[in-house]
């Protein structure tokens, strides 16, 4: 079989340059980003989701499935409890906006795709066969995903945008707020929301991957994105440190302190003085995610010995 790397990078002409930027943006990046940093980081995003679903490949290979399904995904995250919590938490997210849509009379299947039967439309039970939720729990045998109260990095997040919107004009905050929605999927539409993603990851359709994986994929990438930005901004702290003096990194600037809410600053007023990421702090957070002596200390630390095959920032 034909090596699923020897595929061209662009996806046939596919590419998520546009939301990818649109993502830094929401993250926390200037609002127009390094061209060159963002082709980079859909470079590695790309990279990241071929190495898992060849890996989640086999797996379904190996119990005898036809396609790659979310248990084979969800699988490869089963020693990192706070994704797969943040995945959980996720679901129910959208089955909560599923049952809002599906409760609301002037918003039907039949409305927005007359003549069209979806697949979940044919039969009601795929839907709830095989869900996100459901298989977490299955692997969660421990109850230590259920035991998770509280996502560190995920509130930090929510203080950064808080604190970059504080003394945004009403145009400004509208750019930011759209950026904050993008995401990989294609559109909002129920039946074409990873058509785009299917043809960038899987341009020849060697792997056959179905809707479940592809939305496991959907929020992995999103999530590779978002702790390539955060690793940014931890290395620009650590950046600013001075010998002798401790606190010389908690100085204002381009961080959000873990320590102190109150030297959040991270920002000043409507983004001025926001240097944009480059491409060499993208290359310094891959180094540091790639060296175990300092990822002992540092954000990606799993740990993770030498002889793994692969690593993925996103788990």
């Amino acid at each position: 079989m034909v090596s699923y790397f020897t595929v061209d990078a662009s996806g046939e002409g596919t590419n998520y340059q546009k939301e990818i930027s649109n993502m830094m943006h929401g993250f926390g990046d200037n609002p127009n980003p390094n061209a060159a940093t963002v082709v980079l980081v859909e470079n590695i995003v790309l990279q990241q989701l071929r190495m898992m679903l060849q890996e989640a490949s086999n797996n379904a290979i190996k119990r005898g499935a036809k396609s790659i399904s979310n248990c084979d995904i969800i699988y490869l995250m089963r020693k990192n409890p706070v994704k797969l919590k943040r995945l959980y938490d996720y679901q129910i997210k959208l089955d909560r906006i599923d049952k809002n849509r599906q409760s609301a009379p002037s918003i039907t299947t039949e409305t927005i795709l007359p003549g069209i039967i979806l697949e979940d439309d044919k039969d009601p039970t795929i839907k709830k066969k095989r869900t996100h939720i459901y298989v977490i729990e299955e692997m969660d045998e421990t109850d230590e995903v259920k035991q998770i109260k509280f996502d560190r990095i995920e509130y930090l997040r929510k203080v950064r945008a808080a604190k970059i919107t504080e003394a945004m004009s009403f145009e400004k905050y509208e750019a930011y707020h759209k950026a904050r929605c993008t995401s990989f999927r294609s559109g909002y539409g129920l039946s074409k929301g990873f058509v785009k993603l299917e043809k960038w990851v899987n341009p020849t359709k060697e792997l056959k991957i179905n809707q479940n994986a592809l939305e496991v994929l959907c929020f992995l990438a999103y999530e590779t994105v978002a702790d390539i930005v955060d690793a940014v901004f931890l290395i620009r702290q650590d950046g600013k440190k001075k010998y002798g003096d401790p606190f010389s990194k908690f100085e204002g600037g381009h961080f959000c302190n873990p320590q102190s809410l109150n030297n959040a600053v991270y920002i000043k007023t409507g983004y001025e003085g926001v240097p944009a990421i480059t491409v060499a702090e993208v290359r310094e957070v891959l180094r540091r995610y790639y060296t175990p002596t300092v990822g002992l200390r540092g954000q990606f630390y799993r740990s993770m010995s030498l002889d793994l095959p692969s690593r993925y920032i996103a788990i």
